[in-house]
């Protein structure tokens, strides 16, 4: 049996069946679970060492909450609470109390770690140097379209103001592109995470 179908089935016998879980994977890789709900959705990880891990999504993309399920049905409740569109902070409060939001420093090392344990293998050598940066480590990661980027932490998705991607291009080289400047030249992947550290210092 795999993981979607034992939570699947554990929800039928809970008495709300999860219609849209499915595995997949979100823009930071692969999961053993998504579920798609009217606010964005949850995506869920299993580590080697049994932890489960859990992340919610709000409808801009954000990490809205994350955590550590202590067991199987706890995961089940969460998903079940979400498809019946419970907010969020009754969902932390009431359903989910493994979870947590709010704490930017915390929500940016789930992300790096989510990254370096499943993220695809094209970003694994930018990762690599980019989360060895003490300057790259404290701004938020955020993949599209098979391209790294880095935010400052305080900056929404939406409205970003001071950010930066590697641009892939052959192998494990990139170009560093700061948002609203010019493209840099190909770097390897330890080069190009320096350059971007030059500049993120100045944020």
């Amino acid at each position: 049996m795999t993981f979607v179908e034992e939570l699947r089935e554990r929800a039928e016998l809970a008495g709300s069946p999860l219609t849209r879980l499915r595995d997949g994977q979100d823009r930071y890789g692969p999961v053993a679970a998504i579920l798609f709900a009217q606010r964005s959705f949850i995506s869920v990880r299993r580590r080697g060492n049994g932890a489960i891990l859990v992340m919610v999504w709000d409808h801009r993309g954000e990490l809205a909450a994350w955590g550590h399920a202590p067991a199987v049905d706890d995961v089940v409740n969460t998903l079940r609470a979400w498809q019946n569109d419970v907010p969020l902070p009754q969902l932390c409060r009431d359903v989910a109390g493994y979870l947590r939001a709010g704490d930017p420093a915390a929500e940016i090392e789930t992300l790096w770690s989510v990254l370096s344990e499943d993220g695809e293998p094209s970003l694994s050598a930018i990762v690599t140097a980019a989360s060895a940066n003490p300057t790259l480590r404290a701004l938020r990661p955020w993949v599209s379209h098979g391209t790294l980027h880095l935010l400052h932490a305080t900056d929404a998705v939406e409205g970003v103001r001071r950010g930066l991607a590697f641009h892939p291009t052959s192998g494990d080289t990139f170009m560093v592109h700061v948002y609203d400047g010019p493209i840099g030249p190909v770097q390897d992947a330890g080069a190009a995470a320096t350059t971007a550290a030059a500049t993120a210092a100045t944020w």
